[in-house]
């Protein structure tokens, strides 16, 4: 039995529709678990579901069951209130506080009569204020002048006040208690006693059906009904199952569903990489009968077509004696690779395809390098006039290749993909291995190429003749 992302199939090459539902479906799934695994939703049942199940919640589960008002952590909330209310310290910083004794006496030590006063009576009692009332002339002079200004100051009325008050036993426990963490545990817990929330819990404490009013039997009700989401379940059910293990290994680094009114020249060019490198322009070796133009590739119906056709044309060809030389073809087609914009070292490669005629022509899906070798065939059509495809490795002077039958190749869709590893490469046809390669393994990133060409003068050949594309992906590992 063949397994591929963890779909399994019984025949040689199962249904390409089929196959491509399961992985879609098998996509869509994971997507969906993806999504949901981070959703709100499910958080919370998490979350509700330790919740409820803990010794601590179950604990206050039967607490709230049997629990009066009466020693409850409420009760002793307000009992500590009343009685930091009753003492004689916090009374006397309430009474302090509402006739705004507090207030005026910060208002004073701020203000600018303030400040001069202090600075004056810190002079008045300095060395040189001394020395200079005990010299001659001292009525004549600023000392004097600021001396008689003290005496003003000492008689202003918010400044009498303020050293009446500063020496008061009042103050000093008003000033004591501020900012302490005796008064603030005091407005902490008035500002607690005296909210909405605890008024009602206070009622309900003291209420007979408060368990069923209560928010843990709400949070008790909520997961129940969790529970029986259909989301949900279909959640935790899927993750008992792990069918998604070898999808989440992969990366998706290149895709392509031609669903554009014509190719997206930022991800394709038309034509060999080294003839729009070097001279901007298309070209094919010399042996081969057809010449590449953009007008042999078209996107209809989100499906790429590579139309080969008979028509005259010039282009240019690789001669290996004379180089690039001027040539008459009889014959078109077209070539889409992405030399110029992605190349990947390794990873997962495929591509849904669909040809209607082989012999002489070569249809190819295809990964090269900077230079002509290595070269990984994912599949092509040479040379073979019955139901069968080739796999090809061409590495310098190697060359592997396996012929693979078992299926009407021709006029049907097939998904055929390529797994490259650093010690293998692996062939699928929909799913299923179809060769495994663990010699000559590329080391180096490639990029994609599909083509039709003419190796030989199609002679008896049908044509126009397509080979179409539905889409390409291309994977990573993680």
């Amino acid at each position: 039995m063949a397994t591929f992302l963890g779909i399994p199939f019984g025949s040689k090459y199962p249904s390409t529709q089929k196959y491509e539902d399961k992985i879609n479906k098998l996509t869509s799934n994971f997507e969906r678990f993806t999504e949901f695994k981070t959703s709100p939703l499910l958080a919370r049942f998490y979350e509700l579901d330790q919740l409820v199940h803990s010794g601590e919640f179950e604990k206050k589960v039967q607490n709230l069951k049997h629990l009066k008002f009466k020693n409850s952590e409420e009760w002793r909330q307000l009992d500590q209130y009343k009685a930091l209310k009753s003492s004689s310290d916090i009374k006397t910083y309430l009474k302090f506080i509402k006739i705004g004794k507090l207030k005026r006496m910060e208002q004073i030590a701020a203000s600018p009569i303030f400040e001069e006063f202090q600075t004056l009576t810190d002079y008045i009692n300095s060395a040189e204020f001394h020395a200079v009332k005990a010299a001659k002339g001292f009525k004549n002079s600023e000392a004097y002048q600021k001396y008689q200004r003290y005496k003003t100051l000492k008689k202003d009325t918010d400044l009498k006040f303020y050293h009446k008050t500063i020496r008061s036993n009042q103050y000093k426990t008003v000033i004591n208690l501020k900012d302490s963490d005796r008064l603030n545990t005091f407005f902490q817990l008035e500002a607690v006693v005296q909210s909405q929330t605890f008024l009602d819990q206070k009622a309900f404490l003291e209420d007979k059906k408060r368990f069923e009013k209560s928010e843990e039997a709400a949070l008790i009700n909520e997961y129940k009904t969790l529970e029986k989401n259909e989301e949900i379940k279909w959640f935790l059910q899927i993750q008992k199952t792990k069918p998604f293990e070898e999808l989440k290994k992969w990366d998706l680094t290149f895709q392509d569903d031609f669903d554009q009114l014509k190719l997206n020249e930022s991800k394709w060019m038309t034509g060999y990489y080294w003839g729009k490198a070097l001279m901007n322009d298309n070209y094919v070796p010399a042996s081969e009968y057809q010449m590449f133009t953009d007008l042999n590739v078209e996107i209809r119906n989100s499906i790429l077509k590579i139309i080969t056709r008979k028509e005259s044309i010039n282009g240019k060809c690789w001669d290996t004696t004379h180089g690039f030389i001027d040539k008459s073809f009889e014959y078109t087609s077209g070539l889409i690779s992405t030399g110029q914009s992605f190349r990947q070292q390794y990873g997962l490669f495929e591509a849904k395809v669909k040809f209607d005629q082989t012999f002489p022509a070569v249809n190819a899906f295809w990964l090269v390098g900077e230079k002509q070798t290595p070269h990984i065939d994912i599949f092509k059509t040479a040379f073979t006039r019955n139901n069968a495809i080739e796999c090809g490795l061409y590495n310098g002077s190697t060359k592997l290749t396996k012929t693979v039958k078992g299926a009407t190749f021709t006029n049907r869709y097939y998904i055929y993909s390529l797994e490259w590893t650093k010690e293998a490469l692996i062939w699928r046809i929909n799913g299923v291995e179809v060769w495994r390669q663990t010699d000559n393994v590329p080391q180096e990133p490639m990029y994609l190429s599909l083509c039709t060409i003419l190796p030989t003068e199609p002679t008896k050949m049908h044509l126009p003749a397509e080979m179409e594309i539905d889409w390409i992906k291309c994977y990573q590992k993680k």
